[in-house]
């Protein structure tokens, strides 16, 4: 079983008061275990993309998100979706989303489900790429754990 600690991020903006989080896996940033997941396949597009259009550089896409996303504990307890963003099934839960500012216009979505003991994050997919991140396997936590992280970012 994996072990999540969710951070509690900055605004990015003074009014917002949602809760901005921020995800680590085993001490990890989620968001490089995201990269690094990606990195084969945004450096295959990348180099096609440099073959297509030799005049103009092209960016490396992997881990292109926000660092923070704004979601409720609901959501990352596998009840209903704050928002499903485009190109998300109504069964998928968004993590990560754009590093635009715009989350739903590039987001990295997954399944949540939740029983008495677990909360497993499976099937992580890009919903503008078709990218694979069968290297992150389905991450499973200790529900009892993952409450207990989620609590401290929400109760303050």
């Amino acid at each position: 079983m994996r072990e999540i600690e969710f951070r509690s991020g900055v605004p990015r903006r003074p009014e917002e008061r949602d809760t901005w989080l921020q995800f680590l896996i085993d001490g990890v940033s989620f968001l490089d275990l995201v990269r690094e997941a990606e990195l084969p396949d945004a450096l295959a597009e990348q180099k096609e993309r440099g073959a297509e259009f030799p005049t103009e550089p092209a960016p490396l896409l992997a881990g292109d998100y926000a660092n923070s996303t704004r979601l409720s504990a609901g959501h990352l307890l596998g009840e209903a979706p704050d928002r499903v963003p485009h190109g998300a099934d109504d069964d998928e839960y968004l993590l990560l989303g754009c590093a635009c500012g715009i989350e739903e216009c590039w987001a990295l979505v997954a399944k949540i489900a939740a029983d008495e003991d677990t909360v497993t994050w499976s099937d992580l997919r890009n919903t503008y790429r078709d990218w694979n991140y069968d290297a992150m396997g389905v991450l499973t936590f200790s529900r009892r754990q993952y409450e207990r992280s989620l609590s401290t970012v929400f109760s303050a």
